[in-house]
C-alpha cells in the first residue's frame, strides 16, 4: 500500500510539472526588448570587442532557464541564463580578434523551457545592428608616430650651426656619408641616415593595388600548410599600410591622393588635406582584392594627377614585370617612389642567363623551395638601383637592407570612425 501511495504522489508531481511546462510553453515570455552596446566604439582589425546586453521581457510565470543566441555575420554567441522570477537582466560577452569589414547582427533566437527540457518555447528577434571595423594602421619608417619611435630614432633640434631638425631612417644607397647617424646605426646593427626636414615631402600619392593577380602567392613563396594561418593575409597588410600612410598625412597636415580599384567607374579616388573623409574610411573597410584594373593601369591613371615634387607610395602584394617597367619609367623621369610589397620575384632575364642562374642555384643547393628574397637579381633590387625606397610587408622574410613595416597604435585620437 505504501508503494502505491508513493507512486500516486510521484504521478501527481509529474502531472503538476507537465502542467507547468505546458503553461510555460503556451504563456511563456513575450515582448522581448534587447539592447546592446559595443566597446570600443571605433574598433580596428584585431581588436577584442566587449558586447554588453540588456534584456527585458514580460511573463507571469517563473522561467527556469533561457538561452539567447546572437547571430553575427561569420559567427554566433550563445548565452545560458537562469531568470527565475526576474524580468530583466544584463550580461556581456567578447568578440575576439575581429577582422576588418562590416559585421552585421542578423538576428537573435531566444529559447526557454521547464527544468527537464520537455516543454520549450522559442522566439526569433530581428536585428539591424552593424559594426564597422577599420583596418589596423601599419606605420613604416619615417611615418611612425613620434610616441612609437624607439630611443635614437628621433633627433633633437640642432644648434644654430645646423639650423635643421632631422629624423632617422634606414640607409639608402646614395645617401651622403655625412648623414650617417653612427650612434643609431650601432644600436640597430644596420646603417641609419639623417633626413633633413626640407626633404620631408608634404605631398604624397598612394596607389593601392587590389587586382586578384597582384596577391597570388608565388610558388616559391608558399609556406607549409600548417603555417599558412599564422600570419595575416597579404591584402590585409596592404590595406593596413594604406591606412597608416593616410593617417600619417592627416597627422602632418599633408596633401594626399589615394587611387585604387573601385566602383562603379572601376577606380576609387580621393585627394585632399587634413581629416580623412568617412567615405574613404568606408572604402578601406570594405575593399576586397577583386579589382579589375591592373597595377600598371592604376599607375598610368594616377600619374595624370601627380604634382611635381610629390612622393608616390605604391602598395601591392606581388611584384610583377609590367608594373615594374612602369615604375622604372617614372623613376627615370625623376618621380620619387616608395614601394610597399609582400613578395619579390626574380628580375626578367634572357633565356641563356636564366639557364645559367638555374644551374648555379642547383649546384649551390638553393632549390629547396624556401622563399628567400635577394637584393640582387630581383625586381625590387632593380627598382632600388633606380632610386626606389623599398618596404617589405612580409615580416618573416625581411632582409637587412630593406626597411621594415611594424604595427603601432596611433597616439591620441586619430580619425578612425
Amino acid at each position: 500500500m505504501a508503494g502505491w501511495g508513493l507512486a500516486a504522489v510521484s504521478a501527481d508531481c509529474q502531472r503538476t510539472a507537465d502542467g507547468r511546462g505546458l503553461l510555460l510553453q503556451a504563456f511563456g515570455p513575450r515582448r522581448f526588448r534587447i539592447t546592446r552596446s559595443i566597446t570600443p566604439g571605433r574598433p580596428v582589425a584585431g581588436d577584442s570587442l566587449l558586447v554588453e546586453v540588456q534584456v527585458s521581457f514580460a511573463t507571469r510565470l517563473p522561467v527556469p532557464w533561457m538561452i539567447i543566441t546572437d547571430y553575427w555575420g561569420g559567427g554566433w554567441h550563445r548565452e545560458l541564463l537562469f531568470p527565475g522570477f526576474r524580468r530583466s537582466f544584463r550580461y556581456s560577452y567578447r568578440l575576439s580578434e575581429v577582422p576588418r569589414g562590416i559585421h552585421r547582427l542578423y538576428g537573435s533566437r531566444v529559447s526557454w523551457g521547464d527544468p527537464a527540457g520537455l516543454f520549450t518555447g522559442e522566439s526569433r528577434l530581428e536585428a539591424r545592428e552593424s559594426l564597422k571595423v577599420l583596418p589596423k594602421p601599419l606605420y613604416t619608417g619615417a611615418g611612425l608616430p613620434e610616441s612609437s619611435r624607439k630611443s635614437g630614432e628621433m633627433l633633437l633640434k640642432r644648434g644654430s650651426s645646423g639650423g635643421e631638425a632631422a629624423d632617422i631612417r634606414h640607409y639608402i644607397p646614395g645617401d651622403p656619408m655625412n648623414r650617417i647617424h653612427w650612434k643609431s646605426s650601432a644600436s640597430k646593427g644596420t646603417l641609419q641616415s639623417r633626413v633633413p626636414e626640407k626633404e620631408e615631402g608634404r605631398m604624397s600619392c598612394i596607389v593601392l593595388a587590389n587586382c586578384p593577380e597582384d596577391y597570388e602567392i608565388p610558388f616559391n613563396a608558399l609556406s607549409p600548410r600548417s603555417q599558412r594561418d599564422k600570419s595575416s593575409p597579404a591584402f590585409e597588410r596592404a590595406v593596413s599600410a594604406a591606412m597608416g600612410l593616410l593617417l600619417s598625412a592627416e597627422r602632418s597636415g599633408g596633401y594626399v591622393q589615394l587611387f585604387t580599384g573601385g566602383w562603379p567607374e572601376g577606380m576609387a579616388r580621393h585627394e585632399g588635406l587634413g581629416k580623412i573623409p568617412g567615405r574613404v574610411q568606408d572604402m578601406l573597410t570594405e575593399i576586397t582584392p577583386g579589382g579589375t584594373r591592373s597595377l600598371s593601369r592604376l599607375l598610368e591613371d594616377a600619374s595624370q594627377h601627380w604634382i611635381p615634387g610629390m612622393t608616390v607610395a605604391v602598395i601591392t602584394g606581388r611584384l610583377e614585370e609590367e608594373a615594374a617597367r612602369t615604375l622604372a619609367r617614372f623613376l627615370v623621369q625623376g618621380v620619387k617612389v616608395e614601394l610597399y610589397y609582400v613578395w619579390d620575384q626574380p628580375a626578367p632575364q634572357s633565356e641563356s642567363a636564366a639557364s645559367g642562374a638555374l644551374k648555379n642555384q642547383a649546384s649551390a643547393g638553393q632549390l629547396a623551395g624556401v622563399y628567400r628574397p635577394y637584393a640582387a637579381g630581383t625586381i625590387s633590387g632593380s627598382l632600388a638601383r633606380l632610386g626606389a625606397r623599398l618596404y617589405c610587408l612580409d615580416q618573416t622574410a625581411v632582409p637587412e637592407w630593406k626597411k621594415e613595416g611594424e604595427a603601432h597604435e596611433f597616439p591620441g585620437k586619430p580619425t578612425l570612425g
